[in-house]
């Protein structure tokens, strides 16, 4: 005989989420799935603790429109716990819902990248980059002045279409506003430990008595990429690295841009 599912003692409570035995049900309570205790709370703390089950048992895939409507209307609940708890699980399913959201609202009105690192080029060599580009989106003017040349300029004047193309490349595919976070060019100081390495650190209380822990040092030197950006809705970004390597999404953007400046085939 196939052997029978075990399933849980008592009677379930659709607002705890809990099993519990039927003498902690009344018979209307145990009529409608709900405890004696949870009877007492009020109608605010009913729903409250209703939504947070079904959020702490919420699906992890591809989610219905249904759910996802469920979800998102409830990021805006009344209850904080409620709110947070939606938000959050709302990331975990949509991880680019933010960056998207972001990207409708960005258009880049000025740029400015400088390069003063080595650098791959098209064909696979390395060059020394040192070099520095400007946009601006009101005269679409992109410039381009390379200081190894005694800071030789040369500008390009792109068509509105053109231009209207390179910023949203550069937003859109690039996603330059998430660069600072990508490439951890801005650490919080709190996650900051300088004694942590790997998946093993000290704790701070074996530390007190035998180290004194020294802030952060600026870095020395240049910095081997910045990037200055304004954007339409008057926000504006800075953001620079001291790593040798030219990551790949600022290399993208440097290769990009250098495309504007390059002769063409039939000048060779």
């Amino acid at each position: 005989m196939p052997k029978k599912k075990n399933r849980p003692h008592g009677h379930y409570c659709k607002i705890c989420g809990e099993y519990k035995a039927n003498e902690k049900f009344s018979g209307k309570g145990h009529a409608v799935h709900i405890c004696k205790a949870c009877s007492r709370l009020s109608a605010a703390e009913k729903a409250a603790a209703m939504d947070m089950n079904r959020l702490m048992s919420f699906p992890m895939r591809r989610l219905s429109e249904g759910e996802k409507k469920w979800l998102k209307a409830k990021m805006k609940d009344d209850c904080p716990e409620v709110a947070d708890t939606a938000r959050e699980i709302y990331n975990v399913c949509f991880p680019h819902a933010e960056r998207n959201a972001m990207k409708k609202q960005l258009v880049i009105n000025t740029l400015s990248f400088e390069v003063h690192t080595e650098v791959y080029d098209g064909y696979g060599d390395m060059e020394l980059a040192d070099r520095r580009f400007t946009i601006d989106r009101k005269s679409r003017v992109l410039t381009m002045t390379d200081f190894q040349a005694e800071g030789e300029g040369q500008s390009v004047t792109l068509e509105g279409g053109q231009m209207a193309k390179l910023l949203r490349y550069i937003v859109h595919t690039l996603e330059i506003f998430m660069w600072e976070q990508d490439y951890c060019l801005n650490p919080d100081e709190e996650d900051y430990d300088p004694f942590l390495e790997g998946e093993e650190g000290f704790f701070m209380e074996d530390l007190e008595d035998r180290l004194e822990i020294q802030p952060p040092k600026e870095p020395e030197g240049s910095p081997s990429w910045r990037v200055q950006v304004e954007y339409t809705n008057h926000t504006e970004q800075d953001m620079c690295s001291y790593n040798d390597d030219l990551s790949d999404r600022p290399e993208e953007l440097y290769l990009s841009l250098l495309e504007y400046f390059e002769p063409e085939e039939e000048e060779f």
